[in-house]
């Protein structure tokens, strides 16, 4: 009987050992990441739509429209590794200059990397399975199409005149398909992010670097507008310009 009493207790006590619980690890303090974006021409901040800008030049710039898709953000640490931010995706419009991105462990951080564009499980998906893709101004046609989306739509007007005095003419760059899905590493900055505060990432998108490299003065370069376009050497030229449109204010 001693026995069995004795084997009893003992797995009683193996099952108090098995119920015993850790206590949860304490919540990782955190601060807010914004990208403020600010819409600039060469030098000079944009405030409006259909308004002629000069770089510094002497040639005249006019936006009449611009949007575009930021994903994959990731924030590199002091230490170097990366903090991914999963899942966020921004559509970068004109009219609004302030985007927060998302919750962050406080620390010490040294830069900001993004991809402008959609990954590509998003961007074969329906307009119906997001809101943010189901804007007319980011597909390639009247209607939403199976081979993605837009991931920036820029229209306007430039002088392509080689002694800068002519009077703009229209340009339209519609820049998509998986092929043009754009990384864009900021140079290093040091920054903090702190707990339950705001830190804004100030940057500059100059849209005056999409026209490096390309000779204006041909009609050709001027016209990025369907799938096929995305291939030729005038729409990889302006991919290899994106990344350059981001500066630090």
């Amino acid at each position: 009987m001693k026995k069995i009493i004795f084997l009893i207790t003992l797995l009683y006590c193996f099952a108090c050992e098995s119920e015993v619980v850790n206590p949860p690890e304490p919540p990782v303090p955190k601060g807010t990441f914004l990208f403020h974006l600010h819409n600039y021409i060469d030098l000079q901040e944009i405030d409006l739509y259909g308004i002629e800008y000069q770089t510094s030049e002497g040639r005249s710039i006019v936006l009449d429209y611009t949007e575009m898709y930021i994903s994959e953000i990731q924030l590199l640490k002091e230490d170097g590794s990366l903090y991914s931010i999963p899942g966020k995706i921004l559509l970068k419009n004109f009219r609004d200059q302030t985007y927060e991105v998302a919750e962050v462990p406080v620390g010490k951080y040294k830069s900001v990397h993004f991809k402008v564009g959609l990954p590509p499980g998003v961007n074969a998906l329906a307009p119906k399975d997001s809101a943010f893709l189901n804007r007319p101004t980011m597909w390639w046609s009247e209607t939403a199409q199976a081979n993605g989306y837009l991931f920036m739509n820029v229209q306007g007007k430039i002088d392509t005149s080689a002694d800068l005095s002519h009077a703009p003419v229209p340009f339209v760059y519609k820049i998509g398909t998986n092929a043009n899905f754009v990384a864009v590493k900021m140079p290093e900055r040091e920054f903090t992010i702190k707990e339950d505060t705001y830190f804004y990432g100030h940057i500059i998108v100059d849209y005056r670097q999409l026209f490096k490299g390309l000779a204006l003065n041909k009609a050709s370069n001027l016209s990025v507008q369907t799938i096929a376009d995305n291939a030729n050497a005038t729409a990889q030229q302006i991919v290899r310009n994106i990344p350059c449109m981001f500066i630090y204010e």
